[in-house]
């Protein structure tokens, strides 16, 4: 007899956030223990005081990250008969206490940051769709595997607010 598994697709958005100075991890994911975890897509849109453009990263990590100031945003079903998501997203307004071990950086580029007076002409949301750019999601398969935006430690620009969004979906590890 065939098995199905079904899968249950969340996102979680945060709120529009400043980072902690010379930010690591700014926005996470954390896998499950009870399911596998399947990040299709990831985005992030930014605003500052003076224009210009910043260097952000998709770090995946094999442990978690300790303490630090974090919020969790809402997790929204895209399915309302959908059991409760089990992984956990976090937006982090000062770095964590630790960060967890750094497997690599999966995507890295540029991000246009508009001067808040000018923000929503010409600002976008840079989306990373892992299913059209690579041909698979990012797997986190247990509840120690970690992704997110990364800022690598760089001096924080002045007024940086970022928004930013995570869209996966989940499976029972049976």
């Amino acid at each position: 007899m065939t098995t199905y598994r079904t899968n249950y697709t969340y996102a979680a958005t945060s709120t529009a956030f400043t980072p902690g100075a010379t930010p690591q991890d700014i926005f996470t994911l954390t896998g499950s223990a009870t399911n596998n975890v399947y990040v299709i897509k990831m985005g992030i849109t930014t605003t500052q005081t003076n224009a210009g453009t910043n260097a952000f990263f998709i770090a995946k990590r094999s442990t978690p990250n300790t303490t630090g100031t974090h919020a969790e945003p809402a997790i929204v079903s895209y399915d309302s008969n959908n059991p409760a998501a089990t992984a956990v997203a976090s937006q982090y307004t000062a770095n964590p206490g630790a960060n967890g071990t750094l497997v690599g950086y999966l995507w890295g580029g540029w991000v246009n940051s508009p001067a808040v007076a000018t923000a929503g002409i010409g600002s976008g949301v840079l989306e990373v769709d892992f299913m059209d750019m690579f041909g698979q999601p990012v797997c986190l398969l247990s509840a120690s595997e970690v992704l997110g935006w990364n800022f690598k430690g760089a001096a924080l620009p002045g007024g940086l607010s970022v928004v930013s969004y995570v869209v996966w979906y989940e499976s029972s590890k049976t």
